[in-house]
């Protein structure tokens, strides 16, 4: 096995004493270390190349010289040069970069984009810019950071896609099914960057948790974590679908005794449950509905402590009956449509008010999760003042949350990042019509009864047989 020796040079530095501190101490040692290592990659790099030109195989690639390479590390930027080559076809082939698996135009180390990356997870890139500069020094602009996590981000998205139609072709590995199951969802909005545009823009970003229940968090105390637990990020109409492709790769769904969907009432998680979790048994969030009533009742505040009372136990109608004696004296029009609304959000879920009711008799413990993880996942950076962001730069970054929320960083680029996922065409199930259609068939025996045509055919008993026959007991 080919082999190379890397040494490290000696280094003497002398230093007066006076006026030194150890902070100062510290930061020089620090920046020395950097540029040696700075000096032993170039010259590892170089000897690679060199080994490799030495043992390629001749008269299949030509040596054309050598080209300089800027490459940003850890350790800061390093400047090497390797050796180009050009195949029989003119193209150009770098030895170097195909042994160390450098993609073209690679400018920065995986190690220090991974780094990047996931501190702009939790900071501004002005902000990831500082903490790169008081970490290892060296830092990029913030749009060339930006730029990176745009980029890793839309890798994360190809692959959860894949992942996504594996799961609909059924290949995805079987686990066991817990006995019950909790799923939530919420949405919330980002501003977007108008650009020229008078009027902003918003985002709808919509969030899913799944998880098997509660357990705690340290051996005293009342803290818990959920069980299980992965979440999901997404937009549009196709939300709700994904989420329950997830969740049965996740949580295997479809096996599972009791499913509990928690939600805030909005009509897409409430027909969405109806679409793909059809099983679920939907709990209204109690969070929100304590909002609606702050919202539509904020001068009534007896009136909110009797409403809800009444819908929490399980007296939805007359809880409706005290909101429509509300409406017929209102104090002003703003007042009357805001307690239309209650009336019709309340109406619309009360399937959701009742079963909580119900769980809470049974002792099952209740949803209600999904506030701390959209908090957690979108509130910074995305919620802070003045920001604002391009579509596929915040899918991007909330990508890069999610995988490292759901505890998958380090797997993502140790193996997944590279790995190959090959999708089967999508198969679709036969339609419920395939298997209505009449098909024509032929009698399994072919017989002639004797009476028929034999010296008993004029018999009236051989009558009733030929009726028989003509109405399809007999062909």
């Amino acid at each position: 096995m080919d082999t190379i020796t890397i040494t490290f040079p000696e280094v003497k530095v002398k230093i007066p004493i006076k006026d030194l501190t150890f902070d100062i101490l510290e930061d020089m040692l620090f920046e020395i270390l950097q540029n040696i290592a700075r000096k032993v990659f170039e010259k590892a790099l170089t000897d690679i190349d060199n080994t490799l030109r030495n043992k390629r195989e001749r008269g299949k690639l030509k040596n054309t010289g050598k080209r300089e390479k800027y490459f940003l590390t850890r350790f800061g930027d390093i400047l090497y040069a390797r050796t180009r080559y050009k195949d029989k076809e003119n193209k150009s082939n770098y030895l170097l970069d195909e042994a160390l698996s450098i993609v073209k135009n690679q400018r920065i180390s995986l190690s220090r984009a991974r780094i990047e990356c996931f501190l702009s997870g939790f900071s501004s890139y002005r902000e990831v810019v500082e903490g790169i500069r008081l970490l290892i020094g060296s830092p990029r602009c913030h749009e060339a950071i930006r730029q990176s996590v745009i980029k890793e981000g839309k890798l994360i998205i190809e692959n959860q896609e894949k992942k996504l139609r594996q799961i609909e072709n059924l290949n995805y590995p079987d686990k066991e099914a817990p006995d019950t199951a909790y799923m939530e969802v919420d949405a919330t909005y980002i501003s977007l960057q108008h650009r020229g545009k008078k009027k902003k823009e918003k985002m709808e970003i919509k969030l899913g948790v799944g998880y098997t229940g509660k357990e705690a968090r340290y051996s005293s105390g009342k803290s818990k974590r959920l069980t299980e637990k992965f979440t999901f990020i997404g937009t549009g109409k196709g939300f709700m679908e994904k989420l329950s492709l997830l969740a049965e790769e996740r949580l295997s769904l479809s096996k599972v005794k009791k499913i509990l969907f928690g939600g805030d009432g909005d009509s897409w998680i409430t027909s969405g449950i109806k679409d793909y979790f059809s099983s679920a048994t939907y709990i209204l969030c109690l969070y929100h509905l304590y909002k609606k009533f702050k919202e539509s009742l904020s001068r009534r505040k007896e009136e909110q402590k009797v409403i809800k009372d009444l819908l929490l136990s399980n007296q939805i109608d007359k809880g409706l009956s005290v909101i429509d004696q509300l409406i017929r004296n209102p104090y002003d029009l703003k007042e009357k449509d805001n307690l239309v609304k209650l009336y019709t959000y309340i109406s619309r879920n009360r399937q959701g008010i009742t079963n909580q009711f119900i769980l809470k008799d049974k002792g099952i413990e209740r949803a209600g999760a999904i506030e701390s993880n959209i908090n957690k996942v979108i509130a910074s950076p995305f919620k802070k003042r003045g920001m604002s962001w391009s579509k596929p730069g915040a899918l991007a970054l909330l990508k890069i949350k999610e995988t490292i929320i759901n505890g998958e960083w380090d797997k993502w680029w140790e193996t997944e990042r590279e790995r190959n996922i090959k999708v089967d065409k999508y198969k679709p199930p036969l339609p419920a019509s395939c298997f209505k259609k009449e098909t024509e068939s032929s009698p399994i025996v072919e017989v002639t009864i004797p009476a028929f045509i034999g010296s008993d055919r004029g018999k009236p008993w051989v009558g009733v047989l030929r009726k028989l026959s003509e109405t399809g007991y007999y062909n």
